[in-house]
């Protein structure tokens, strides 16, 4: 009886390690040091201060870089736009922004330091097509892969924040 008992429990913790293996093996092939998160995200706050540059200045060049080819940007509408779309936008806005800012950006790497993700906040504000002002503010997602030597931005999405009251 004793013996049943002591193979049935061995048999037992042998499965979980088995089971629990593969799944600590795959967490820890995807980790980040320290030290990569930290380069990590001051790379891709970098990056989302240049991308709040580019809708000020009206640069698409900046975006040209960082936004991936096959890139999709989701609106708070729910409408989607590619990287042509973003970039003929933009440059064609009839709008005049004075600030244009991302704030309160947290980063999260994945993969081994090959995808990061980042949410923050945004504020633009200035004069629209008529002249009128605006203040424009959203929290945004953002999914950067890093690729031939370079982050690039392949996802965006962007949810207005109402004003505090």
């Amino acid at each position: 009886m004793v013996r049943s008992l002591t193979a049935s429990f061995v048999f037992a913790v042998a499965s979980v390690v088995a089971a629990v293996s593969p799944v600590a093996h795959a967490q820890s092939a995807g980790a980040v040091t320290p030290a990569k998160a930290a380069a990590i995200e001051a790379a891709i706050k970098d990056l989302s201060m240049q991308w709040s540059t580019a809708i000020l200045t009206k640069d698409t060049t900046i975006l040209e870089r960082i936004w991936a080819p096959d890139f999709t940007y989701v609106e708070p509408s729910g409408e989607r736009f590619t990287k042509a779309d973003g970039i003929a936008a933009l440059a064609s806005g009839k709008d005049q922004p004075t600030l244009s800012e991302a704030t309160s950006i947290d980063v999260r790497a994945y993969g081994g330091g090959t995808v990061a993700v980042d949410i923050g906040d945004y504020r633009e504000t200035g004069k629209d097509k008529d002249g009128k002002p605006y203040d424009r503010r959203s929290r945004f997602t953002n999914v950067w892969v890093f690729d031939d030597g370079a982050w690039r931005c392949v996802s965006a999405h962007a949810s207005v924040l109402q004003p505090k009251r």
